[in-house]
């Protein structure tokens, strides 16, 4: 086993030591668990999946695409075979145990796999219609057309859905590509010409085929490629709000900040309910929330003041906040703004009381949620705590102050990007496992898909 080690990291037995080579192996793919008593490092280490929205043309979340971050990614293509199927299957270790299909509903997820994982008999635990392995091909001087269709053929016979990944015209795999399900476009080093001749070769090839253009940094690239009649997008830009001037709403704010303030205040529940009774719309859609299936109650509720009776103050308090997400004529920023904001506040709410998280729930999901709120009103955070009476905890760590509410903060920032280094690091402060992270992650977008749903 040593020395299988030594040679897959291409050093010499008498200059790597047991503990040398396992320390290398898991500085580009640390590993969650490793198969065998005699293949263990003296520290497990576990690796952090990281998402991506995709969006349709209706500016929706489509999907998520599921890896181990862009940089590993980019290390591992530099690497043996060996090596990919070694972090390959580390990412599917994480995600095949937790039902990743059925917890994203009608929604794509989207895996990132090499050539040489595709027979992975974990892959059997995902399969599913709206499973989708994206297959990132190796140069074309190792191209192994054999080795490719038996694989293909593989994924076939499990029933799994495949596309591949390219950044420039692979004529070396048109076999494949044209039968391909999906085929994304990382469209970083490629022009507006190039873009829309590789679609229209594709469409011509093949017409059923979707094609997801990934790696847009601004919304000019997005509008470029919708014009290139791509069907998914992908990329910074789906994130970034720079320049963005926040949506009306049919919600009159001001007036749930009016009821959250007298909420957290003590004032009676029939005068909180006559305060926001006299807004129907605001009303209807409480209501609507409070009665999702991502609320769980098992009766149904029909007025404001039964609702504050059954929840509570604090619970009600929380599904008050989420109506400040509520958008008119919503594009593809507002639809990321909310499901990121919920999720956010989910995924800190399930953490409570875990590693060196603090144990008040209502608290947590308030903070990830309220952290977004300059960004959703468009102005400085200070300005809008002072419009609403927030917990001291929240108010606290939302303006950036040190603490374990803030350091729970940062570690549900962390796992909405695509850096492991940044996941890892938030991990650490927060004392939580990879595992814990990515199940907690998981589960958080499945709520949150509910709730938007039931918004709809």
């Amino acid at each position: 086993m040593l020395d299988s080690i030594r040679r897959l990291m291409g050093s010499t037995p008498q200059k790597l030591s047991s503990e040398e080579a396992f320390k290398q192996l898991n500085t580009l793919a640390p590993l969650k668990s490793m198969q065998g008593d005699a293949a263990k490092p003296e520290h497990k280490e576990s690796s952090f999946v990281c998402r991506e929205a995709v969006l349709d043309r209706k500016e929706k979340i489509a999907g998520y695409e599921f890896a181990l971050g862009r940089d590993l990614q980019s290390r591992m293509l530099e690497t043996s075979a060996l090596i990919r199927r070694v972090y390959d299957d580390t990412m599917l270790r994480n995600l095949a145990p937790l039902g990743v299909n059925s917890l994203l509903g009608e929604r794509f997820a989207f895996i990132r796999l090499s050539v040489s994982s595709l027979k992975n008999p974990l892959l059997k635990k995902l399969a599913h219609s709206r499973t989708v392995i994206m297959i990132t091909p190796g140069k074309s001087n190792e191209t192994n057309l054999v080795e490719i269709r038996e694989n293909l053929q593989y994924l076939d016979a499990v029933g799994i859905k495949y596309g591949w990944t390219i950044n420039r015209a692979r004529p070396d795999l048109n076999e494949f590509l044209h039968k391909a399900d999906f085929i994304e476009i990382e469209t970083l080093a490629l022009d507006g010409l190039h873009l829309k001749q590789m679609s229209q070769d594709f469409r011509i090839a093949n017409s059923r085929q979707l094609l997801i253009a990934s790696e847009l940094q601004t919304l000019d690239d997005f509008n470029v490629c919708y014009q290139c009649n791509f069907n998914y997008f992908m990329g910074p830009f789906v994130s970034s709000r720079e320049n963005w001037h926040p949506a009306k709403s049919e919600i009159n704010r001001l007036k749930v900040f009016e009821a959250l303030n007298m909420i957290r205040s003590g004032a009676e529940f029939d005068v909180i309910a006559d305060c926001l009774r006299s807004d129907p719309i605001l009303t209807f859609k409480l209501l609507r929330y409070i009665n999702s299936p991502g609320i769980g109650l098992q009766q149904k509720i029909n007025e404001i003041q039964q609702a504050l009776l059954l929840l509570g103050r604090d619970k009600f308090y929380r599904w008050l906040s989420l109506l400040l997400f509520d958008f008119k004529q919503p594009g593809y920023r507002e639809n990321v703004l909310q499901e990121q904001a919920l999720t956010r506040a989910r995924f800190m709410e399930m953490l409570a009381g875990q590693g060196r998280v603090p144990g008040n729930s209502d608290q947590l999901f308030m903070t990830g949620l309220f952290s977004l709120m300059d960004v959703l009103i468009g102005q400085p955070i200070e300005d809008v705590i002072k419009q609403v009476a927030l917990p001291e905890a929240v108010a606290t760590a939302i303006k950036g102050l040190p603490g374990a509410m803030y350091d729970t903060l940062q570690m549900g920032i962390a796992v909405e990007a695509i850096n492991e280094a940044d996941i890892a690091r938030t991990a650490e402060q927060c004392g939580l496992e990879a595992d814990v992270i990515t199940n907690v992650m998981l589960e958080a977008m499945s709520w949150t898909q509910q709730v938007v749903a039931a918004g709809d």
